[in-house]
């Protein structure tokens, strides 16, 4: 097959679940198939470019200035939207330049298939010229604002979640109608898009993990270390680490006074750097790799309440060896056992006890850890899921 995969960005550094989980697949994809992908990029880019192209696709990078949250263009721009109706996630990543270079591709007929990676690229994705369009979904993109309006301690942020919401419902709805077929990562989310979009198109592809990256490390357990490690400039994954901190980890420590916390993700919000001023909790930021992290913690925590998709992070901890205790929504759609191989709780007495049980039992951290490494070898590595995404890509294309 020829295919045309647009994304929004180069996928190097790999720090996002995004990004980890597109890279897992088009490795081996761009092995078994001709592969064009095109992105928009910035200046901080550039370093990777290379990476990019030693990946193995054919790497078509347009320059593009986004906005971030330290731009007061970022604060005007989202004001605006209040009179779009087009949510503001999708507007804010528009590139023209790479809407005009994919219909440039796709002029000469030459390609079997486009993918759209995120709800986010329609607009440079959808009615190409192309034999066949297949949209890869990492979320119920709606559902995430669903549940930050309703749950938002902030009464403006409940409001403002609560605008997007309903814009991304409707336009999530209207679009995924308008590829040939969408690729899901759970069960969930697909009885979500058959339940709530009408939509009867919808695969589904399990998370995929690189095992022989992902493996223990010849390095000891520090016994008294628990870590959270994600993308901290990712709000679910802020809100988490607060409620982690100011709920569960009082109880945890007052059982316990000799622990040591540590929050490992990239760009840490000032909120999630200030949780640092409680005892034992240490916020390290961006680190050049996460698996020493991983390799000493006793236990991985997963403390996510507001979300979408699948954790990745679950996977990759669980490919170290590690125990992790997780909310319900933070190991939702992943195919997990309670007690087997993760623990899992919703309430803050819950999730204490089950910190407080591992971190007393070396035993039951070695017993969950190892089966958790047995589940994700056995059926999520890296090749095992890109098959599956290649089998539905054939599928749409024939």
């Amino acid at each position: 097959m020829k295919i045309l995969f647009i994304q929004n960005r180069i996928l190097f550094p790999t720090n996002t679940g995004g990004r980890i989980r597109t890279l897992n697949v088009l490795r081996h994809l761009a092995q078994w198939h001709d592969v064009t992908y095109l992105c928009s990029y910035e200046p901080k880019d550039e370093p990777h470019l290379q990476e990019m192209r030693d990946v193995g696709v054919q790497l078509e990078a347009i320059p593009f200035k986004g906005t971030s949250h330290e731009d007061f263009k970022f604060y005007w721009d989202l004001a605006l939207n209040t009179f779009s109706k087009v949510p503001f996630t999708i507007s804010k990543d528009f590139n023209p330049a790479q809407r005009a270079r994919a219909e440039e591709l796709l002029a000469d007929g030459s390609y079997d298939l486009v993918v759209c990676d995120f709800i986010m690229m329609v607009p440079a994705s959808i009615d190409l010229p192309c034999k066949r369009s297949l949209l890869f979904e990492h979320n119920v993109e709606a559902q995430i604002f669903e549940r930050h309006a309703k749950t938002d301690k902030s009464l403006l942020r409940r409001r403002l979640m609560y605008s997007q919401w309903k814009k991304m419902f409707a336009y999530e709805k209207a679009a995924g109608k308008k590829f040939d077929r969408v690729i899901a990562v759970s069960e969930e989310d697909k009885a979500i898009y058959e339940r709530d979009y009408g939509w009867d198109h919808v695969d589904v592809i399990d998370t995929a993990v690189d095992v022989d990256f992902f493996k223990p490390l010849d390095m000891p357990e520090v016994p008294n270390r628990v870590a959270f490690v994600a993308s901290m400039d990712w709000l679910p994954n802020q809100d988490g680490a607060e409620w982690f901190v100011e709920k569960v980890w009082p109880i945890v420590k007052q059982k316990h006074p000799e622990l040591h916390f540590q929050i490992v993700g990239r760009n840490p919000s000032p909120m999630v750097q200030n949780l640092a001023q409680q005892e034992g909790v240490e916020v390290l930021g961006t680190v050049p790799d996460v698996r020493p992290y991983l390799t000493e913690a006793a236990v991985v925590v997963v403390p996510i309440l507001v979300g979408g998709g699948t954790r990745i992070k679950i996977y990759e901890a669980m490919a170290m060896g590690n125990p992790v205790v997780s909310t319900t929504i933070g190991a939702e759609g992943l195919k997990v056992t309670h007690d087997a191989d993760i623990l899992l709780g919703d309430t803050v007495e819950d999730f204490a006890a089950h910190v407080c049980r591992l971190i007393e039992n070396a035993e039951d951290r070695q017993r969950i850890g190892q089966a958790a490494r047995d589940l994700v070898c056995e059926n999520f590595s890296a090749e095992v899921v890109a098959r599956q995404f290649e089998a539905i890509c054939q599928k749409t294309v024939g």
